[in-house]
C-alpha cells in the first residue's frame, strides 16, 4: 500500500519517511534551470502543496541530489553548483498588528541567517533587515547570487481583508517584499507563492520584474494530481478504496474523480485533484468533505452576508480573473483564488478573454453553499437541516404548496440587517443557495429568447418555473412567466410545469405572498 501524506510539507522529511511524492520534478525544472527566467509568482488556493514545492526547489538549490534519486529531474540537473537559500514561510507570520508583524519578521531572517551559518545584521525596519540578508548570503555563494523562496507571501494580509487595519498591513507588505525588486542583480532564482494575487496599484507593483505563472500552461498541473498520476502513483490505495466501498478501482477512481477533481488552472490544461483531500481519503478510506475541515475565510461569509453573489452565472474577463486590490474586494476573483470556484470554460473574441467558471467538485461545493447558507438563513444546523429535508419532500412529493411554505420558514429567520439591504436579484441568489444545498436540481438566470428565468427546477417527474419579485406581488410574476412564454423551455421533456410566483417584502423582510399555478 503506497503511503499518502496528508500533513507533511518538506520535501525531504516526505522522501525520508518513504511516502509517495508524485514526481513533479520536470515541471519544476522548467521552472530553476533559468530557460524561461528566474523570478516568478504562482498563486493557488490552500491544500494543493505550495509548500512541498517550495520546499522540494530549497533541497534542489542547495544539492542535496540523494532525495532525488529516481526523479525526473535527478540526471538532468548540474549537482556540482549550489546556492544558498533564504526560505520565508509567511504563513506563519499572522498577527493582529503591524508592529509585531515587523518584529515576526526580523526573528524569521534571523533564524535563517542561524540556519545558513552566517551574522544576523538586524534593523528595526525589517526590508533593511532583508536587504541585509540577501546581501549577506549572496556574498557567501560562489557566484555571488542566493535563492530566494517566499511561501504564503498573503497571509499575514489575508486575515485583514474587509478591516480597518487591511491597508497598514498592504504597505507594510509592499515595502517589506520591494527589496526584491532593488536587489534583483544577487537572486539566482525567486518564486513567491500565496493565494491571492493583488493588482498592479497594490504589492506588486515593486514587483514588476516578477513573471506571473498563475494562469500559465507550463505549470498549470504543477500543484494537484492529473487522473493520469492518481492512477499510476496509488494503485494499490485505489484498490483498497474500491474494495472498502464495494466496487472495483476503476469505480473507486470515478468516486474520486466527482469528489475532489475539477481544478483547471489554464483553460486547455488537464483537471488535476486535489492532494490532500486525496490523501486524506485514502487515510481514511472514506469519501467526505475534508475541505470543510479548512472552513470558509469568516471574512468571505462576512462579505456575502452584505452582498449575496449570484453563483448561477460565473462569468469574468481576464482583468477580473487575475487581481484585486485588498482594500476593494472582487468576489469572484475571490472565490477563484481560494479554490471555491475554477474555470470551467473560456471564449476569446477580439482582444477580450472571458473565463466561465463553476464549482470544481462535489466536496467544494458542498463546502461552500452550507457555509453560504448557514449565513443566509440564521439557523441552527438541526434546524435548517429539519426545513431543508420538509422542503425537498415536499418537492419529490409534487406538493409545491408544501414546499413553498417550507421556504417561508426558511425566510423567515434571515437576520433583518441582511433583508434590509437586499433587492430581488439578492433574494434569488439565497434561493438558489438553499435549493441546492437540500439537493435540488436548479438552475439561475435561465435564458430564453424573451428574457431570463430566475430560476428553473427539474425533479425526475416534474418542471417547476420560479420568479421572484420584491415589494411586489407574486400575481405580477406569474404573470411575467405566462407573457414571456418561459414554460417553452421545458415543453419537449413533456413533464408537467409549475410556476411558483414569490414576493418578498421589504418591510416584513419575509415573503409576502405566493401563487402557484399548474401550467396546463
Amino acid at each position: 500500500m503506497e503511503k499518502a501524506a496528508t500533513d507533511i510539507y518538506t520535501f525531504d522529511d516526505l522522501r525520508k519517511a518513504g511516502f509517495t511524492y508524485v514526481d513533479k520534478t520536470a515541471i519544476l525544472k522548467e521552472l530553476a534551470d533559468l530557460s524561461r527566467g528566474k523570478q516568478f509568482f504562482i498563486a493557488r488556493p490552500r491544500r494543493f502543496g505550495k509548500s512541498l514545492a517550495v520546499s522540494t526547489l530549497k533541497c534542489l538549490f542547495e544539492g542535496k541530489r540523494k532525495l532525488f534519486e529516481g526523479l525526473a529531474i535527478e540526471p538532468e540537473w548540474d549537482w556540482s553548483k549550489k546556492w544558498p537559500v533564504l526560505h520565508l514561510d509567511m504563513g506563519s507570520a499572522q498577527t493582529t498588528n503591524v508592529p509585531e508583524l515587523k518584529v515576526i519578521w526580523r526573528d524569521m531572517l534571523s533564524k535563517e541567517c542561524v540556519r545558513n551559518g552566517i551574522s544576523y545584521r538586524d534593523s528595526e525596519i525589517p526590508s533593511i533587515a532583508l536587504s541585509n540578508v540577501i546581501n549577506d548570503l549572496a556574498a557567501e555563494s560562489d557566484d555571488g547570487q542566493v535563492v530566494i523562496l517566499i511561501d504564503e507571501y498573503d497571509k499575514p494580509l489575508l486575515g485583514h481583508l474587509m478591516t480597518p487595519q487591511v491597508t497598514e498591513f498592504k504597505d507594510a507588505l509592499k515595502a517589506f517584499y520591494s527589496v526584491l525588486k532593488t536587489l534583483e542583480g544577487k537572486q539566482r532564482f525567486l518564486f513567491l507563492t500565496g493565494v491571492s494575487k493583488f493588482s498592479k496599484v497594490s504589492i506588486f507593483s515593486d514587483l514588476n520584474n516578477l513573471k506571473d505563472y498563475t494562469l500559465n500552461a507550463t505549470v498549470a498541473t504543477l500543484f494537484g494530481y492529473t487522473h493520469d498520476e492518481v492512477r499510476r502513483y496509488f494503485p494499490c490505495c485505489l484498490a483498497a478504496l474500491g474494495e472498502k466501498l464495494g466496487k472495483d478501482a476503476d469505480g473507486a477512481f470515478a468516486d474520486i474523480v466527482k469528489w475532489y477533481d475539477g481544478y483547471r488552472f489554464h483553460q486547455n490544461a488537464e483537471t488535476v485533484v486535489n492532494p490532500v483531500s486525496l490523501g486524506m481519503t485514502f487515510d481514511s478510506m472514506e469519501l467526505a468533505n475534508w475541505w470543510s475541515l479548512t472552513a470558509m475565510p469568516t471574512f468571505l461569509l462576512d462579505f456575502f452576508k452584505v452582498r449575496p453573489m449570484d453563483v448561477s452565472d460565473l462569468s469574468v474577463s481576464d482583468a477580473d480573473l487575475a487581481a484585486y486590490e485588498p482594500e476593494r474586494l472582487k468576489p469572484v476573483t475571490l472565490l477563484f483564488q481560494t479554490g471555491y470556484l475554477t474555470i470551467k470554460g473560456f471564449e476569446q473574441s477580439g482582444a477580450d478573454r472571458t473565463y466561465h467558471l463553476g464549482f470544481p467538485n462535489l466536496e467544494v461545493e458542498n463546502s461552500f453553499l452550507k457555509s453560504l447558507a448557514g449565513v443566509y438563513v440564521g439557523q441552527d444546523d438541526t434546524d435548517s437541516s429539519n426545513i431543508s429535508r420538509r422542503a425537498r419532500e415536499a418537492l419529490l412529493a409534487r406538493d409545491p404548496e408544501g414546499f413553498v411554505e417550507a421556504f417561508r420558514q426558511f425566510f423567515a429567520a434571515i437576520p433583518y440587517d441582511l433583508t434590509d439591504r437586499q433587492n430581488e436579484q439578492s433574494w434569488q441568489a439565497i434561493m438558489y443557495v438553499v435549493l441546492r444545498v437540500i439537493g435540488i436540481n436548479v438552475d439561475g438566470e435561465v435564458r430564453t429568447h424573451k428574457g431570463r428565468i430566475d430560476l428553473t427546477v427539474e425533479t425526475a417527474t416534474d418542471a417547476y418555473i420560479i420568479e421572484v419579485k420584491r415589494d411586489s406581488t407574486a400575481k405580477k410574476a406569474i404573470e411575467q412567466i405566462q407573457d414571456k412564454s418561459y414554460t417553452d423551455r421545458f415543453r419537449p421533456s413533456g413533464k408537467p410545469i409549475t410556476l411558483i410566483g414569490i414576493a418578498f417584502s421589504t418591510k416584513k423582510r419575509t415573503v409576502s405572498g405566493v401563487k402557484i399555478v399548474r401550467d396546463a
